[in-house]
């Protein structure tokens, strides 16, 4: 969709404030093609720019933000099952940097693309979403879908932590996973390492390679963003949101939380 044609979709939308934080259950990109544009991701703001895009992965909190009606763009949607039918991108990814968003910015600006440009290739896209003839039209939205990625890739490519060995993102892509699939029942890290059966040590090194942190300080990290999500996106007690991220008394969650964040998570609520 553009913007404009976003813009009308959102104020069709019932019970739901697409300007207060949400939970997205797909892989969202915006693109801005004229003017500037900030958005909200997982409690920080991003600034973008003519030809700048923004890589919102599954499970992120957003919000749009009201200087969406002002300027130009468009936004790509798409799901896990749209991914499926398309194997050679379901491959990529797994592996890519774009929506990578533990190890990597979100955001791609004109000026990191050089001579390159991703507008043409999401207008290129928007026209063959929006053209009358069906015919083959999945095959060529995946394809293009392929071929805006693959630029932004490449534009990432040169921002990217170097030296960093396929297999080591393989394993902390599996590990990642894992950590999404089972935070609420183990925060214990050579619980992760056994399940992937590498040693501990071997995984603790790919971490710290690629975040900078030990696997505890990740698990951490990431069983605490899951708590701000809760907190800031639904009206769950304390109480339900730590049966929800694995702590059976609220007193222990209250604890971890205020470890992490110097903060409770009431007053992180309130901020919000």
């Amino acid at each position: 969709m553009n913007f404009a044609e976003l813009l009308v979709k959102l104020n069709q939308s019932n019970n739901h404030d697409p300007f207060s934080v949400h939970r997205i259950e797909f892989f969202f990109i915006l693109v801005v093609t004229k003017g500037s544009y900030t958005h909200f991701v997982d409690f920080k703001s991003y600034e973008l720019s003519e030809g700048s895009a923004l890589f919102v992965a599954k499970n992120q909190v957003h919000h749009f933000t009201e200087g969406l009606r002002a300027f130009d763009g468009y936004c790509v949607v798409f799901n896990l099952a749209f991914v499926d039918k398309g194997h050679f991108i379901t491959d990529y990814l797994q592996l890519n940097r774009l929506f990578n968003y533990h190890i990597e910015s979100p955001v791609i600006h004109q000026s990191e693309l050089g001579q390159d440009s991703l507008i043409s290739a999401i207008a290129q896209l928007h026209d063959e979403y929006t053209f009358a003839d069906n015919l083959v039209k999945v095959e060529i939205l995946h394809a293009l879908l392929h071929v805006l990625l693959l630029k932004a890739e490449r534009a990432k490519a040169f921002q990217s932590v170097r030296g960093v060995k396929p297999h080591w993102l393989k394993t902390f892509n599996q590990f990642k996973g894992l950590l999404e699939q089972n935070y609420a029942n183990t925060r214990k890290s050579r619980t992760y390492a056994s399940e992937l059966l590498v040693s501990y040590k071997f995984l603790n090194d790919v971490v710290k390679k690629l975040t900078g942190k030990t696997v505890k300080t990740f698990i951490d990290d990431y069983v605490t963003i899951e708590i701000k999500r809760y907190l800031a996106s639904t009206a769950l007690s304390v109480k339900e949101i730590g049966y929800q991220t694995g702590f059976e008394e609220p007193t222990n969650l209250v604890k971890f939380f205020k470890k992490n964040t110097t903060t409770t998570p009431l007053e992180f609520r309130r901020q919000f």
